[in-house]
């Protein structure tokens, strides 16, 4: 008899510690408090050649609880034959970087600047950006700027992308 009310125990005893974790799991969604919005996207991220990299440059977006970083992806493809507008755009996180960091430059106001230093000749560069907010939280990414690094012996020249 005690052996048979021991597994009725245990038997209860599992079946409320697995229903506890099952109904704890909660509703599936964004972890974002609600009345919180991500930062707005980025939409006129531009990139031209300097010469110490790719210069991207874009306008800080409107976050109302402030923002804590930019989050920077690359896309890397030879420039030769590298047409294909149907493709899935496959973007590396070159830097996730704070706004009070000192390889951002300011411009004006609200302009931001970013230099690529890691770039090749012969190659076209796609870039993005996106904001994030304190929380960590990123907006969208924003539009696409992209650059051809055209390496010749007269030097490097840069064709600005079409997109």
């Amino acid at each position: 008899m005690t052996r048979i009310l021991r597994l009725l125990i245990a038997l209860l005893c599992s079946v409320l510690v697995l229903g506890g974790v099952l109904w704890g799991c909660g509703k599936k969604g964004d972890p974002r408090p609600t009345g919180i919005t991500a930062p707005a996207v980025i939409s006129d991220l531009k990139a031209s050649r300097t010469d110490l990299g790719v210069l991207l440059r874009w306008t800080t977006p409107e976050a109302k609880g402030g923002l804590q970083k930019y989050r920077i992806e690359r896309n890397e493809l030879i420039a030769k034959g590298a047409t294909c507008p149907d493709c899935p755009l496959e973007c590396s996180v070159i830097a996730d970087i704070s706004v009070n960091d000192q390889r951002l430059s300011r411009a004006g106001e609200n302009g931001v600047s970013y230099i690529d230093a890691n770039v090749k000749a012969g190659y076209l560069y796609t870039y993005r950006v996106a904001a994030c907010d304190l929380s960590v939280q990123c907006g969208p990414a924003s539009n696409i700027a992209d650059i051809v690094v055209d390496g010749e012996a007269s030097g490097i020249n840069v064709e600005p992308g079409k997109k």
